[in-house]
């Protein structure tokens, strides 16, 4: 019996990621928690990083799209004078050089650099497949994936703190922007090689870390579905247009774009829609999930 007092079509709990642990992993346990079978999450991270992940519930699941395609601010620690080669402090030493400390106002012409959208090479130590093998598993074996550049944003740097050779950074990047290639992209710039550490995710589009609980356990972070599509517009449904989303057929709206479905049950989410600015056509459906009851 699911302990979910959400509703039945799944929920959606914002987890404060620890280190040390896959996301996978991580989801395992809170699905476990609320004696969920299916389950998924909004957005990777990497083990050794902290910080807002969107644990998908039974039917949530199908809210992955809306919910990981969104700005992400992370904060991060740029170590200098030393490289890894997963770009991180989990990876082996590749390359070591004098620190370096650099002056504010250094650090900021730099950051700028990195302002807007510029490419970015995925890291060799990546979930990305080269050849329908996983990159990192390349990586590991001693190859040298040859990986792809992707166009990527980022934006509203902040400087948080300068001591000793080490600066912690918060940025706002789009959606598939690597941390640990900012990182080592810093130290490349500041000509003295760096990698990342303490990567923390501060916030997931509508997602704030100060709504996550530490673990799985807390009721106040898990969110109905309609209350986790809080950054879209939402119609409600009469009784009639509910039965007609609920097998695929649209209802008439003005409203253009992504918009939340609701009805039934105290206004539940029953589907997302796309809306042409004539009529409203559900694309994704949630069905009542047996292990929601």
């Amino acid at each position: 019996m699911t302990l979910d007092p959400r509703g039945g079509r799944g929920a959606v709990y914002l987890l404060d990621k620890p280190p040390g642990c896959t996301s996978r992993r991580a989801a395992a346990e809170v699905a476990r928690f609320w004696g969920y079978r299916r389950f998924g999450h909004a957005g990777t991270l990497d083990p050794s990083a902290s910080g807002v992940l969107p644990v998908l519930l039974g039917s949530a699941t199908r809210l992955s799209a809306y919910l990981s395609g969104h700005e992400k601010r992370y904060s991060f620690e740029v170590v200098t004078g030393i490289e890894t080669d997963s770009l991180d402090s989990e990876g082996a030493v590749v390359g070591r050089a004098d620190p370096v400390t650099p002056a504010p106002e250094d650090l900021a012409r730099i950051l700028d650099r990195f302002e807007g959208g510029f490419e970015q090479k995925v890291p060799a130590f990546s979930a990305v497949k080269i050849g329908g093998m996983a990159s990192f598993r390349i990586a590991r074996a001693g190859g040298s994936p040859e990986t792809p550049s992707r166009r990527v944003t980022a934006g509203s740097w902040e400087i948080l703190w300068i001591r000793d050779g080490r600066f912690r950074l918060a940025v706002t990047v789009s959606p598939g922007t690597y941390i640990r290639a900012l990182a080592s992209d810093i130290g490349a710039a500041l000509g003295c090689g760096a990698h990342a550490a303490g990567i923390v995710r501060e916030s997931c589009g509508a997602f704030t870390r100060a709504e996550c609980a530490a673990g799985p356990g807390s009721p106040g972070s898990l969110l109905a579905p309609a209350q986790a599509m809080r950054g879209y517009p939402a119609r409600v449904l009469t009784g009639e247009e509910a039965s007609r989303v609920s097998h695929g057929n649209p209802v008439e709206d003005a409203t253009e774009g992504t918009v939340a479905l609701l009805g039934g049950r105290g206004g539940e989410l029953l589907a997302v829609g796309t809306g042409d600015g004539r009529f409203i056509r559900p694309v994704t459906v949630l069905p009542a999930c047996p292990e929601c009851s």
